[in-house]
């Protein structure tokens, strides 16, 4: 197992990559866990279950998966996963399979860029390349998506909130959708020029808070019903891509992992790897679980037994 690294004087680091786990690849491009604390890692070469100190690996080999190239996940209250790939969806509870492709779903397209299940109102959402299916209690709906899809989050209300980017006018905009409407918040007229909206949350209280990157942008805006205000973000955070909530707590994921709230707070590096940050999940033991795009899945916070 990996030795974790105890340089840091505020916690641990635990590494895990192909060359010292079952980890299938080191691109880890989507992280969900459950309530039993059993971690799904979706990496660019197959699909990691860790359970306890237990690896299952899960490709079109040996499974249902229809692609091997995983971009999405979700866990849903029974435990069962949802899981995004290039070519598709499958939903496996443990046992069965079901997969969701263009032929037998409402899917018009398989390229899957985000997933997320409300658990409150047992219905959940895929985002695709042409738009969004809603499938619920078996019933599956198609809602013309807006632009590029980069983020997604179900609110408390089960209002869906997404992050998006027009590429012909250069558009980063947040979009709510609930009751059949759409809400559109333009990033520009925010002011906040040729920005993406990469990471996407909901908070305790109920309010969405986005991260944004882009060449002149570096914030975190959150809303608070009426307007869109800013965050307070470490000096030295770069490269924003994802965020994560701990309780009241907001974490940050791009160059490194970084707490929001003060303007000196140091960003926590991954040890033995510059690999940017494109995913996170937390466990029950407030530990972070960190993807990465070239450095594996990393794990932050007390040491790992």
């Amino acid at each position: 197992m990996p030795t974790p690294d105890t340089s840091t004087e505020a916690g641990f680091w635990t590494i895990y990559n192909p060359s010292n786990s079952p980890l299938p690849n080191e691109q880890v491009n989507a992280i969900a866990i459950d309530k039993q604390d059993t971690k799904w890692i979706g990496t660019a070469n197959g699909l990691a279950q860790l359970k306890g100190n237990k690896w299952t690996l899960f490709t079109p080999t040996n499974s249902s998966l229809p692609s091997a190239d995983i971009r999405a996940l979700a866990v849903a209250n029974d435990g069962s996963v949802w899981i995004g790939t290039d070519k598709g969806v499958a939903h496996y509870n443990g046992t069965d399979w079901r997969i969701y492709t263009t032929t037998n779903s409402a899917l018009t397209n398989g390229n899957i860029k985000c997933i997320v299940h409300d658990s409150r109102h047992n219905t959940t959402w895929i985002a695709t390349d042409d738009g969004i299916v809603k499938i619920r209690e078996g019933q599956q709906e198609h809602i013309e998506g807006p632009d590029v899809i980069l983020s997604m989050a179900v609110d408390h209300d089960g209002a869906l909130w997404l992050g998006t980017f027009n590429d012909l006018a250069f558009i980063g905009l947040i979009k709510k959708y609930t009751g059949g409407k759409w809400t559109s918040y333009r990033l520009d007229q925010l002011g906040y020029l040729s920005a993406l909206p990469y990471g996407l949350v909901i908070d305790y209280e109920n309010h969405p808070v986005v991260a944004l990157a882009g060449t002149v942008v570096k914030s975190v805006i959150r809303f608070n019903g009426t307007q869109w205000n800013e965050l307070t973000i470490p000096e030295k955070a770069r490269g924003f891509k994802s965020l994560l909530m701990e309780n009241t707590k907001v974490w940050i994921g791009g160059d490194a992992l970084c707490l929001i709230g003060a303007k000196d707070t140091a960003p926590l590096r991954i040890p033995g790897t510059d690999s940017p940050i494109q995913c996170m999940a937390l466990d029950s033991k407030n530990r972070k679980w960190v993807g990465t795009i070239y450095g594996g899945l990393a794990v932050y916070g007390v040491q790992l037994n």
